[in-house]
């Protein structure tokens, strides 16, 4: 009866608390909203004083205690899986991946410093259904031994960033390598923690060697329901973070004919693989997994206490109707523009295009002499940007605005929108900095960029309801821990590892000019990126050069991020309109009519091999006669002078762009076998190639041979089963045509059915794949010219003329010449534009002179590469048709 009561009055002061609330709405409406400034700390952004103050206030009332949660004993076969502490954004990417991948669940307990230098990764983790939760500030060990204020101030700072930036409350606790001491447990409590966590079992991900880690072992002496962690901060006291880069390091090729090779990629791979593994394992042992929740639940339960929730979820609701029916009784209506029409802005932090630019962003005016010393430096360069200035910045120096308006670089609005900010709120603060841009500044901006924090659904609302642009960043340049750093060298080497070679076409970087101790820092970054990171993707041989040869426009540039998303020449929609694309390239199923009772003579008619690849070397599922039927020549069948230069793998866009250059240069067509594993991380470098009027073709997703050999019995096995062949083999098409498939040049599409074996190695399962998920041509080719192992240019181009002629000096007419494209190959370039430039020079009636071709124009339908003759008759066939 009491209980009845409680909810009845409380609903009743509910009623007249909203009716309060929102008669007084348009009042507090009508404030005006200020600005935050930009001249941002950690302590600034996330000041904690207040809560800590209220903290030992409450620890001076009460000594309760925070409950420790630990495993559950006796559970059905279930753990809770946990990852400590954040790592780079691309390894977590990855992790999310694979979580989703095995249908598994964590829960990331996350610290406050790598949070706020990398906020989207917590979107990233929300938006894939995993929880969040406190790792403390900066996931010290040993914090038993800290005084009760300084525990205070780090549990509340670490509560406030979360919250913040997770949009969440965090429920749990977790304290890295830390006694729960009774002080420890009481701050926690104190802080709004009812629990704490605390871990059985802890699984090494960081070993040099993941191969070696034996996750069948490790799950095997697990007890059911324990708490398992993943530790993911390396070193406490060196907290490393990557830039906002999450890709950078392409997939590596493998050498063809020879074994498999790790294929690098980004971020920490060895934790990746190592995470593989256990969810492997915990699979295999038929575990389960649940939210660390779900055990403090079974933790906090009490007894002798009534309990009301389901009172309190009643009157919850009961709130949010009355809410619902003030706001339509109480508020007048805001017209929004193309209210109900626009859509919320996605923010951009790659923009989608082909050209050869990208743009470097600047926010933070509190620094008068740095700013001077950027404009000073970008003026040097030749270089415009694009510069986010808050209203109050606009206000409080105007002088600086003015400047960088003067020197012609291009002005947006940023903003900061205070946390749970309305839809009118933060669209009323756009609106007014951009009035204010215009009037004072006579600039009329539509770019808008929040500068710290997750983007909020009601910013992109808003920022979508007046038709203006959202910016982000691919890279953030500003990391906490490089505030005082005094070398430009040191802070580069630790934004960009060894395996970030360049920069990419339409990525977006983020200086905060305020933000360093010393003042020479931001300009120096600026200075060293552009040297080291940039103009390192430009075409630079001795004799052909931006310097001595004006036609060489290999040179990426540096452009405001407005005139880069407004040159539709080069922009484009991703992933492609699939109506788009031709309706032979939509559907995955088979193209051919495979002849089920003779696989063999279909087979044969679409695979162009390569004298190497036998019976004894990367052939399985053939029998010795099987072999004889199978090209071994790699040749195309034709009477033409032609030769086809193909490229395998993939890499940077310091590497690929150097090959399109000379390709451009020689005005010559070129087909790109693409691993496509890590490709969608730089769409615009593979629509670029397609669009330069080359075919892409795929060397799979995953670049696993068909084949490999056994060191244990030296003979060759399969590296996967049919099912998981064909899901890798769709997945590299369906990535392929997400980039390409509407480009056609002079009529014919980019994109083909093309098929390049990985170590050009096969099998008779691994053939009947390709041809039932689509393939046309498996396509090896006549000659390898393992560029990537090539000592100087002198070697490669002997190589190269060893594919292309005989020994009397004729063309080997249909070579297929096999190069690659990967940041390891150093010299393909310069050779082919050796080669190439003499060819040009060589007569039209010199019989050493070829021709460049696609291979797309001679596999036509009705091509066989085992009945060469037939081939050559339906070609003369054509021919005379043509004329």
């Amino acid at each position: 009866m009491k209980g009845r009561t409680l909810v009845l009055v409380l609903i009743l002061i509910t009623g007249v608390s909203l009716a309060t609330v929102f008669f007084y709405k348009d009042f507090q409406k009508n404030q005006p909203v200020r600005e935050y400034s930009s001249n941002i700390t950690i302590d600034d952004l996330y000041n904690a004083d207040a809560e800590v103050a209220q903290v030992l206030a409450q620890l001076e009332k009460s000594q309760e205690k925070a409950i420790i949660v630990t495993g559950v004993p006796g559970s059905s076969r279930q753990i809770a899986l946990t990852f400590d502490g954040l790592t780079d954004r691309n390894t977590m990417q990855q992790i999310l991946v694979l979580l989703k991948k095995y249908n598994s669940k964590a829960t990331f307990f996350v610290d406050g410093l790598h949070t706020v230098e990398d906020p989207q990764t917590l979107a990233d983790i929300k938006n894939a259904g995993q929880k969040i939760e406190n790792f403390t500030l900066v996931g010290m060990p040993k914090m038993e031994n800290l005084p009760i204020e300084r525990l205070a101030k780090d549990f509340c700072r670490a509560e406030k960033i979360v919250k913040e930036n997770a949009t969440q409350d965090p429920n749990l606790l977790k304290c890295n390598d830390t006694k729960y001491t009774e002080q420890v447990l009481q701050v926690a409590k104190a802080c709004g923690f009812k629990n704490v966590v605390q871990s059985d079992a802890f699984f090494n991900v960081r070993q040099s060697n993941a191969a070696a880690i034996d996750a069948d072992a490790f799950v095997a002496a697990l007890r059911p329901g324990s708490i398992v962690s993943v530790k993911l901060l390396a070193d406490i006291e060196l907290i490393t973070n990557e830039p906002g880069k999450t890709d950078l390091k392409p997939a590596i090729d493998k050498q063809p004919g020879l074994k498999e090779m790790s294929q690098g990629g980004l971020g920490e791979p060895e934790i990746a693989l190592a995470v593989e593994k256990l969810l492997i394992a915990l699979q295999k042992a038929q575990y389960s997994t649940v939210f660390v929740e779900d055990y403090s639940k079974m933790s906090s339960k009490t007894a002798l206490r009534p309990d009301y929730s389901n009172y309190f979820a009643l009157l919850a609701k009961i709130a949010s109707f009355l809410q619902e029916q003030s706001m339509a009784l109480f508020s007048c209506p805001i017209a929004y523009a193309a209210e109900g029409i626009e859509q919320p802005a996605t923010e951009i932090k790659t923009i989608f295009t082909t050209e050869q630019a990208l743009s470097y962003t600047f926010g933070g005016l509190t620094k008068e002499a740095v700013v001077n010393d950027v404009l000073e430096r970008l003026n040097t360069l030749g270089i415009k940007a694009t510069f986010f200035v808050s209203e109050a910045e606009m206000e409080k120096y105007p002088q600086i605005v003015r400047k960088i308006i003067a020197d012609k670089h291009e002005v947006g609005i940023a903003i900061r929108p205070k946390a749970g900010a309305s839809l009118e709120e933060t669209r009323k603060s756009i609106m007014s900095s951009s009035r204010l841009l215009k009037e004072q500044f006579g600039v009329s901006a539509n770019l808008v960029k929040q500068i710290s924090g997750i983007v909020a659904d009601t910013t992109k609302e808003a920022v979508g309801s007046l038709d203006y642009k959202l910016i982000g960043q691919s890279i953030n340049i500003v990391q906490l821990k490089h505030k005082d750093y005094t070398s430009v060298d040191a802070i580069m080497a630790e934004l960009f590892r060894s395996s970030i070679v360049s920069l990419s076409r339409g990525e977006i970087l983020y200086f905060k000019m305020d933000f360093y101790t010393d003042n020479q820092i931001v300009g120096g970054l600026l200075e060293s990126i552009k040297q080291n990171k940039i103009d390192n993707i430009a075409y630079a041989a001795f004799y052909d050069n931006s310097t001595n040869n004006r036609a060489n426009n290999s040179q990426y540039r540096i452009k405001p991020v407005g005139e880069i998303l407004n040159n539709t020449k080069y922009t484009y929609q991703y992933p492609v309109d699939l109506q788009k694309v031709p309706p032979h390239l939509r559907h995955d199923g088979p193209e051919i009519a495979i002849d089920s009772h003779n696989f063999l003579a279909t087979a044969s008619q679409h695979y162009i091999g390569q004298n190497d690849v036998s019976f004894e070397d990367r052939m399985i599922g053939f029998s010795k006669m099987d072999e004889r039927r199978l090209d071994k020549t790699g040749f195309v069948h034709t009477q033409d002078n032609v030769i086809f230069l193909t490229f395998d793998d993939w890499g940077s866009d310091a590497a690929i762009n150097k090959l399109l250059y000379v390709l451009r240069k020689h005005n010559v067509p070129g087909t790109f076998f693409i691993i496509t594993n890590n490709v969608l991380y730089n769409p615009n470098l593979l629509r670029a190639i397609a669009v330069e009027g080359h075919e892409i073709g795929s060397h799979s997703d995953k670049h696993k041979p068909m084949a490999v050999m056994d060191p244990k019995t030296h003979k060759y096995v399969k590296t996967q089963e049919k099912e998981e062949y064909l899901k890798d083999l769709a997945t590299s098409y369906q990535k392929l045509r997400e980039v390409t498939g509407d480009v056609t040049v002079n009529g014919k599409p980019a994109l083909t059915r093309f098929f390049r074996p990985p170590t050009l190695a096969i099998s008779k399962m691994g053939l009947e794949a390709l041809l039932d998920t689509g393939y046309d041509y498996i396509i090896s080719g006549s000659t390898s010219t393992n560029d990537y192992k090539a000592k100087d240019i002198t070697q490669l181009v002997d190589t190269i003329k060893e594919g292309v002629y005989t020994q009397y000096g004729e063309v080997k007419k249909g070579a297929i010449l096999v190069m690659h494209m990967g940041d390891s190959v150093i010299y393909t370039p310069a050779a082919l534009d050796i080669l190439l430039t003499a060819n040009e020079a060589k007569a039209d009636s010199d019989p050493s002179k070829f021709k460049v071709g696609r291979l797309s124009d001679y596999l036509f339908a009705g091509y066989s590469q085992i009945n060469p003759k037939r081939t050559l008759r339906l070609v003369h066939s054509a021919d005379n048709v043509r004329k």
